[in-house]
C-alpha cells in the first residue's frame, strides 16, 4: 500500500507562502508578498471541497506564517533565558501551533457558514478573518504581533484606513479587496478591488488632528547595554555610567531614556546617582525607564518616572509579556521558571488608566513601555488628553533579529491611529522619531551608543478610531458577514 503524498502538496505549499510572508513586514518591507499570501489563503478556501478540508488549509497556512513571525522569541528563551536549544524551539513551535487556530478557525467557518459562491465569499472571508486577528490580540491577554494590516505600514494606501477603523480593519480591507480582484468579474471586480484602495488614498489627505504650540526638542538616549550585562551586578555601575553620560550629552528640553535604563529598584538605587541625574539635566526634563517596588512582598512595577519631578504620577506598564514579564497559569506553566533565567520575570500590571505626563504648558506625554504599542486599544486610552507618545523599550533579549524592526512598525501604526508623534527611546534600537503619519523623520543605527536628537510636534484633536477603538472594525465585520448571509438567501 502506498500512500500518496498528493493531499499534502497544497498544505505545504501555503505554510512555505504564509512563511515567506515575513518579508512583507519591517525591515524588508516587502509587503505586496502579503497580498500574495492572502490571495492564496482565500483561493485554496475556496476550493476546499469540504469545512474540514479549509480547517486543515487555514492551519497549514497560518503555522508557515507564525513559526516565521515569531521565530525571534527562541532568542530570549535559549540565548538569554538559558532555555536548552530544543525545548526553546519546541516551545516557539507551540505557540505558533495555537497562533495558527485562527487563521484555521477562519477558513472553517467561511467554507462551513459561508459556501463557496463569489459574493458570500469576497463579503465573508475577509470579515471572518478580521475577526479571528482580533481574537488573537484579546483571548488570554493578546498575542496580535504581525496583524496582516501592519505589513502595509507606511507605504500603501491602505494605512488611509488606520485613523479610521484602526490596523485590524485595514488587514481586513486588504484581503476584501484582493477577493474581489481574484473572484469577481467586469465592473464589479473594479468597484470593490480597487474602489478600497482609492478611497484609501483619499482617506490619506484627511488631517485628523492639529498641532499645538511650538516644536519642542527631544534627545532619545540609546545605551546599547548588552543584555548579558545589563542586570549582571559587576557591569551595574558600568551601566549607571553609560546612562549619566549620555544624559550629560543630551541637548533637549525633553530627555528620554529607554524601559529600565536604571537596572534597580528606584529605592535601591544610590541616591547619589540619582541626584547626578537630575543635576545634569536641569532645568529640562528627564524621563527615564525603572523598576519600582510595591507595597507588599513580590509586588513590582515595569515603571516610567519624570525623575526630575517627582510630584508627577510615575507610569506602570499595564499589559505584561506573557512568559516574559509573567507566567500565566502558573500550575501548568510554572515549570518554565525553571529554565528561565530572566530578572524580574514577576511583574504586576499597572492600573488600566493612567494620566500622562504633564510637561510645560503643551506637552501631555503618554508613555508605554516594550510590547503595549502593539496594543491600539490600549494606547488610545491616554487620549485626547495625551499630545505626544513615548515608547520606551529594551528589545535585548532578542539581539540580531528583525523583533526591534517589526515593532518600530507597529509604532508607526500607533501614530497614524492616533494622529500624534510616536518617541521611541531603546536599549539597542530601533530609537527613532515618527510623525503622526508614521513616518521616521529620524533614527539611531541599531546596536550602537548615542543620543538621538530632534524636535516632536505635539498634537491635539481626535481620529475616528480614537473615539471609537476597535468597535467600528467589529461592526464592519459583523455588517459583511449579514451581507454575506443575505446574499445567501437570495441565491
Amino acid at each position: 500500500m502506498r500512500l500518496s503524498l498528493r493531499p499534502f502538496v497544497l498544505p505545504a505549499a501555503l505554510a512555505a507562502v504564509g512563511a515567506l510572508s515575513v518579508l512583507s513586514f519591517a525591515p524588508i518591507n516587502a509587503f505586496p508578498l502579503m497580498w500574495l499570501a492572502l490571495a492564496a489563503l482565500s483561493w485554496s478556501i475556496g476550493q476546499a471541497g469540504s469545512a474540514k478540508r479549509a480547517l486543515a488549509l487555514g492551519y497549514a497556512w497560518g503555522l508557515g506564517f507564525f513559526c516565521a513571525n515569531i521565530y525571534w522569541i527562541y532568542i530570549s528563551l535559549h540565548t538569554f533565558g538559558g532555555m536548552p536549544a530544543l525545548m526553546a524551539a519546541g516551545c516557539v513551535f507551540l505557540l505558533s501551533m495555537y497562533m495558527a487556530l485562527f487563521p484555521a478557525l477562519a477558513a472553517w467557518a467561511a467554507r462551513r457558514w459561508i459556501g463557496h459562491r463569489v459574493w458570500r465569499m469576497t463579503l465573508g472571508l475577509p470579515a471572518l478573518f478580521t475577526l479571528t486577528e482580533w481574537l488573537r490580540g484579546w483571548l488570554f491577554t493578546g498575542f496580535p504581533w504581525a496583524n496582516v494590516g501592519n505589513s502595509q505600514v507606511p507605504m500603501t494606501p491602505l494605512v488611509g484606513y488606520l485613523p479610521v477603523v484602526g490596523v485590524y480593519g485595514a488587514g481586513g480591507l486588504l484581503l476584501l479587496s484582493l477577493g474581489a480582484l481574484m473572484a469577481m468579474r467586469g465592473w464589479q471586480r473594479w468597484a470593490t478591488g480597487l474602489g478600497v484602495w482609492a478611497l484609501g488614498g483619499l482617506l490619506m489627505l484627511m488631517q485628523w488632528t492639529y498641532p499645538v504650540g511650538d516644536p519642542v526638542s527631544v534627545s532619545l538616549a540609546q545605551g546599547n547595554i548588552p543584555q548579558d550585562e545589563k542586570w549582571a551586578e559587576a557591569h551595574y555601575l558600568d551601566n549607571l555610567r553609560t546612562y549619566l553620560n549620555l544624559t550629560a550629552q543630551a541637548q533637549g528640553d525633553i530627555v528620554i531614556l529607554p524601559e529600565t535604563a536604571i537596572p534597580s529598584f528606584m529605592s535601591d538605587t544610590p541616591t547619589w546617582y540619582l541626584e547626578r541625574l537630575v543635576k545634569v539635566v536641569q532645568p529640562r526634563t528627564l524621563v527615564t525607564g525603572v523598576p519600582l517596588s510595591g507595597p507588599h512582598a513580590e509586588e513590582y512595577y515595569n515603571s516610567v518616572t519624570v525623575l526630575t519631578n517627582p510630584k508627577l504620577p510615575m507610569y506602570s506598564k499595564r499589559h505584561l509579556v506573557p512568559f516574559g514579564e509573567f507566567v500565566p497559569l502558573p500550575w501548568l506553566f510554572g515549570w518554565m521558571y525553571h529554565y528561565l533565567n530572566m530578572p524580574l520575570s514577576g511583574f504586576t500590571s499597572g492600573a488600566a488608566e493612567q494620566a500622562p505626563f504633564v510637561i510645560g504648558k503643551h506637552t501631555r506625554l503618554a508613555p508605554d513601555v516594550c510590547y503595549e504599542d502593539a496594543f491600539g486599544r490600549e494606547i488610545i486610552k491616554a487620549l485626547p488628553d495625551a499630545t505626544l507618545l513615548v515608547n520606551v523599550s529594551n528589545l535585548a533579549w532578542f539581539d540580531g533579529s528583525w523583533a526591534a524592526w517589526q515593532q518600530t512598525q507597529m509604532s508607526q501604526a500607533r501614530a497614524i491611529e492616533t494622529g500624534r508623534y510616536m518617541l521611541r527611546a531603546t536599549n539597542t534600537g530601533v530609537t527613532a522619531i515618527i510623525d503622526e503619519r508614521g513616518h521616521v523623520l529620524s533614527q539611531l543605527p541599531q546596536n550602537s551608543r548615542g543620543v538621538l536628537e530632534g524636535k516632536a510636534q505635539n498634537f491635539a484633536g481626535t481620529t475616528p478610531y480614537v473615539v471609537w477603538g476597535d468597535w467600528m472594525t467589529l461592526s464592519l465585520s459583523g455588517l459583511l458577514l449579514l451581507c454575506a448571509w443575505l446574499f445567501g438567501r437570495k441565491q
